[in-house]
């Protein structure tokens, strides 16, 4: 007698709870460069990124739409946690080394990404825009020609239309470089210390707010906490606030 196939036959380990409603894709996208270790930011954002799960997972409809996907780069990259649901995304406890290979970063990150979108569409699932939420504290050591061939694709990816294509983020600390980031995308933030906790609440309140909208519904995100602003590139991060 011919077993009829499961869903996991056919997909895998699907890591996704309710199919049919609207999901939310983001990757955290984390630099985890040696310079991570100053002011303990590396053990501040561990801490952040746990807050960040628990917040999310209060929320009985957040928690059903979210999944979450993990990269970290230094000298290298590293998938640290594939996508799946945000109530299955490990504790994780990330260490800094190395340099700061963010172009690398940023094409693992995308690829990811579409496969998600992929995922979803194979599944009939319907998706909200998916974000990349890229943290970095310093000058990427890749080279010029790969970083313009990061902020093309991410061109190419956001104009694909407002649903299943990709909205980019990029949050610097510390010696970031502002202009090098504005030339990836406009949703360029800064923090004034490395205290990411009320960034990392910024970012599950408004993925909350967009998990309980429509697909497709444009939505307003609340302001930035206050140790955070929109990044002008006139102006260096260790300058201060004005």
């Amino acid at each position: 007698m011919k077993q009829e196939k499961s869903m996991n036959d056919i997909f895998g380990n699907l890591n996704i709870s309710s199919m049919g409603e609207g999901h939310l894709a983001c990757v955290l996208l984390l630099d985890v460069s040696s310079s991570m270790r100053k002011d303990n930011g590396i053990i501040n954002l561990n801490n952040a990124i746990k807050k960040f799960k628990e917040e999310i997972c209060q929320d009985s409809i957040a928690k059903r739409k979210i999944d979450i996907a993990i990269v970290t780069f230094a000298s290298k990259v590293e998938v640290v946690s594939d996508f799946c649901s945000i109530t299955q995304m490990p504790i994780i406890n990330l260490e800094a080394h190395g340099f700061t290979d963010m172009a690398a970063g940023i094409q693992t990150s995308i690829d990811l990404l579409k496969q998600r979108i992929s995922f979803y569409h194979k599944l009939g699932t319907p998706c909200y825009r998916p974000w990349i939420f890229m943290i970095t504290d310093g000058v990427a050591t890749s080279t010029e020609i790969e970083m313009e061939a990061c902020a093309r694709r991410i061109k190419e990816e956001e104009q694909k239309g407002s649903s299943g294509h990709l909205m980019f983020w990029a949050l610097g600390v510390n010696e970031y470089d502002p202009k090098q980031m504005q030339k990836l995308t406009p949703r360029v933030l800064e923090l004034r210390d490395m205290d990411f906790s009320t960034i990392f609440d910024w970012l599950s309140k408004s993925m909350i707010f967009i998990s309980k909208s429509r697909v497709n519904e444009k939505t307003r995100l609340d302001d930035v906490p206050e140790n955070a602003r929109v990044a002008d590139i006139n102006r260096k991060i260790d300058e201060g606030w004005t």
